[in-house]
């Protein structure tokens, strides 16, 4: 039977471990761990699943805010108040269990949960065919731009219709506003 529980500080090592596991040591390295460099996850959206006991899978989420207007076209004042963004990740589930259903219940738990918390559009780096059947799409359709990410792995799911018109949502950053650990490329043309 497997249960899925709020995180909780005291599950900290044992997550990494399983994080570890699930996706090697050298999983710090990727783009997306350096949106989190800095800034606490959300502890009302961070979720575990226990499997007979045993620590079976994680999901967390993190603040992020998004540059630029939002395009949301509210009266043609031109200014749109800020949406509510979160980065999922990362999910994982112990290797051992991966076929048994675990991942979605946890996607499926950390959407509503979103949801309900008012917030406006999850986004996540991840395979699209995997994460289509929880509703997400390609972050380009928003106007969504991680910066250094694989465009085509940057995954977005509206969670309201304020996010669903979002058309130009520009770029993702870290909420703490440290810009530095993400390099736009812009002068590469020059």
């Amino acid at each position: 039977m497997t249960n899925i529980l709020p995180e909780g500080p005291a599950l900290g090592p044992s997550i990494e471990t399983l994080l570890d596991r699930a996706f090697g040591p050298g999983r710090t390295a990727k783009v997306s761990y350096r949106y989190r460099q800095g800034v606490a996850p959300l502890p009302e959206l961070c979720f575990t699943a226990f499997t007979d006991g045993a620590l079976s899978g994680t999901v967390r989420h993190w603040p992020v805010t998004l540059s630029g207007g939002h395009g949301l076209g509210l009266g043609g004042t031109g200014l749109a108040p800020a949406l509510s963004v979160v980065l999922l990740g990362p999910i994982a589930v112990d290797p051992a269990l991966r076929i048994g259903g675990i991942g979605g219940r946890l996607m499926r738990h950390a959407i509503v949960e979103a949801a309900a918390g008012g917030v406006d559009m999850i986004v996540l780096v991840g395979d699209p065919a995997y994460y289509r059947r929880f509703g997400f799409r390609a972050a380009s359709a928003f106007g969504i731009v991680m910066p250094e990410e694989n465009a085509a792995r940057v995954q977005a799911l509206p969670l309201t219709a304020r996010a669903n018109a979002l058309r130009d949502g520009g770029l993702v950053l870290p909420a703490n506003g440290l810009v530095q650990p993400v390099r736009l490329r812009l002068a590469r043309a020059a």
